[in-house]
């Protein structure tokens, strides 16, 4: 019989070796994602991992959060944001039945997951996710996938006619796409990204969580990076690409008001022309909202029209006494915005 060995380990006391070993891991698997890379985990992270015979086969980076506010610091969960990681059902059960055993342990009050699973596996996983308690949330998630096999020029003349001005009409421009290598860099465009983040009105991710990952990119190149878009000096915009295995991410994104031209379908195409460079074989546009006919979703689809959808969020509740206290806490929230920072504080 394979011996099976489930570990749980506090992501801060990991050491470099398992680390790389995680990662190795990761790009041996269709079902990988970026965030559940371990070397982003923060100080509240867990790696879990599942080993057959000694060798990864199962994992999942997962935060601990208080999903009533740390006022009520009794009620924890765990959440594994694009995880787990497995492309085997029988062993995705195996994994998330001992993950369950260790959350009950320290006293979760529940666990949610929100894998990258598509296709068959996202068809065959909620029969077996049911018989062990697991419940769907709302909040389905798809996203564009592009093919990246074909020779650039034919990828290039599938685009949308609108998406190919746009490059051309920025190349012309002399708009140059470079990847950031410097602190001055990184720090412009965190700038850029939270004044287009105001400007927009939607919540910008933490710069304390995004220096650490640009940073990480700047001393790993064939990993990924921030590409930046100059106009005779300028930065007009910045995104940034992640890989990982033979498929590559476009996670986050700005681009400048004042520009007179659209400087994300360049950087787009200079990210996939580095992805194709790095071997990988299909680009993800970091999701995607079906039926729209503006904004992100219009933007992406003028690059990529086969959309992937993945399983939904799932929750297992091991405390519904306290799954129950936090649900009210939720609801007073949204009911007296005014009492949010000081539940949460």
């Amino acid at each position: 019989m394979d011996r099976m060995d489930f570990q749980f380990i506090s992501a801060p006391q990991c050491s470099p070796s398992l680390l790389r070993e995680v990662t190795d891991f990761l790009d041996t698997q269709d079902t990988s994602h970026p965030f559940q890379w371990a070397p982003w985990s923060g100080s509240q992270s867990y790696l879990a991992l599942l080993r057959r015979q000694g060798r990864i086969q199962w994992f999942a980076q997962c935060a601990a959060f208080y999903p009533a506010g740390r006022l009520l610091r009794t009620i924890r969960a765990l959440h594994a944001n694009r995880g787990p990681v497995c492309d085997d059902l029988e062993l995705i059960a195996i994994g998330l039945r001992e993950l369950i055993d260790k959350a009950r342990e320290m006293g979760m009050t529940y666990v949610d997951i929100a894998p990258e699973w598509t296709g068959a596996l996202a068809e065959s996983a909620p029969a077996v996710l049911a018989r062990n308690r697991w419940q769907v949330l709302p909040g389905a998630r798809s996203s564009l996938r592009l093919d990246l096999t074909p020779a650039l020029d034919r990828l290039l003349a599938s685009f949308r006619k609108t998406t190919r001005y746009e490059i051309r009409r920025s190349e012309a421009e002399g708009v140059q796409v470079t990847i950031a290598n410097t602190e001055t860099e990184i720090r412009d465009f965190l700038d850029l990204y939270v004044n287009m983040a105001a400007r927009k009105q939607f919540v910008a991710d933490d710069r304390a969580f995004l220096l650490p990952i640009l940073r990480c990119l700047a001393a790993d190149p064939h990993r990924g990076g921030l590409f930046l878009a100059w106009e005779a000096g300028t930065l007009r915009g910045g995104a940034i690409i992640v890989r990982s295995g033979f498929r590559s991410w476009y996670l986050w994104g700005a681009t400048s008001k004042e520009s007179k031209f659209s400087a994300g379908h360049l950087l787009q195409w200079r990210a996939i022309q580095w992805a194709k460079t790095e071997g990988c074989f299909e680009y993800d546009f970091g999701g995607f909202r079906e039926g729209m006919t503006s904004g992100p979703a219009h933007f992406k689809s003028g690059f990529c029209h086969r959309i992937v959808h993945f399983l939904p969020p799932h929750r297992y509740v091991l405390s519904p006494a306290r799954m129950g206290a936090a649900n009210l806490v939720s609801k007073v929230r949204r009911s007296f915005p005014v009492l949010k920072r000081d539940l949460s504080t």
